[in-house]
């Protein structure tokens, strides 16, 4: 009977894992809440690490891609592995920005420059567009300040 629950654990963990990575974090929620057994998924969990087909360290480095080219700030990158139990320091964001050819000024300079261009010809009120921008960037979790000086910039350069 017990062998038949970690087959059925075991083929469910490779079904999600063939759709999509996750963490060991995730990937345990997933099989808890399909109603599998803490101990049996436990023993899955394992078997799988030793196998390798749950890779922590590539599903790391693939979400916190993930998250730099949406435009969040690396500070809210570190942020959101961590809510995943995926814990990943400033420096380890930083290095896979750098292999992704990412600064942080550059991220937020593209992220503004995006909805500027997109939205500069079709708003008539250029302060509802500002702060548009602002806001935007903001929830992303780059510093107010800096957004207003890269917004300007990119306003002069259009303008110009």
């Amino acid at each position: 009977m017990e062998n038949e629950l970690l087959k059925d654990c075991y083929n469910s963990a490779l079904r999600h894992l063939a759709r999509k990575d996750y963490s060991e974090y995730k990937l345990r929620q997933k099989l808890k809440d399909k109603g599998h057994q803490q101990e049996i998924v436990d023993d899955v969990i394992n078997e799988l690490l030793e196998k390798k087909y749950l890779r922590e360290d590539l599903y790391k480095e693939a979400r916190i891609k993930g998250l730099l080219r949406k435009g969040y700030a690396f500070n809210v990158v570190e942020y959101r592995m961590a809510q995943e139990m995926c814990l990943a320091s400033i420096e380890e964001i930083q290095a896979v920005a750098l292999e992704v050819g990412l600064h942080e000024e550059r991220q937020l300079e593209d992220l503004v420059e995006k909805k500027v261009r997109i939205d500069y010809d079709f708003v008539s009120d250029k302060a509802k567009l500002k702060d548009r921008v602002l806001r935007y960037a903001c929830q992303r979790g780059h510093s107010l300040s800096d957004t207003v000086r890269v917004y300007d910039n990119i306003i002069q350069k259009l303008e110009s």
